[in-house]
């Protein structure tokens, strides 16, 4: 299998983007000291808080998320990776492309 090099630059995140992905660190910050209070309290119910703190890591992964969408040089197929990936294979034609990354 042949191994290409693909140059990416680093797209910057608009500013609405940036302020919802804090917002919902926010958000899972606070449900995760809110979970672990009621949990540590007995306030409410321990599935109660443990749906808090599921809905609320899962808010903070998403905002630590970071994708971007690249194209496939071989099959002009899109993929979304995430910005820290050296390589990937496309999922259509199944080459391996490197990345390497341009700030």
């Amino acid at each position: 299998m042949e191994h290409t090099d693909l140059v990416i630059e680093r797209k910057k995140l608009p500013i609405l983007l940036r302020l919802g992905k804090v917002l919902m660190a926010l958000i899972g910050l606070t449900g995760v000291v809110a979970g672990i209070m009621m949990a540590a309290t007995r306030e409410g119910s321990m599935i109660q808080a443990f749906l808090i703190l599921m809905v609320s890591i899962l808010s903070l992964g998403i905002s630590l998320l970071r994708i971007q969408t690249v194209t496939c040089p071989h099959c002009q197929a899109t993929s979304t990776i995430h910005t820290l990936t050296v390589d990937f294979e496309c999922r259509r034609c199944l080459k391996p492309t490197a990345i390497k990354w341009k700030k």
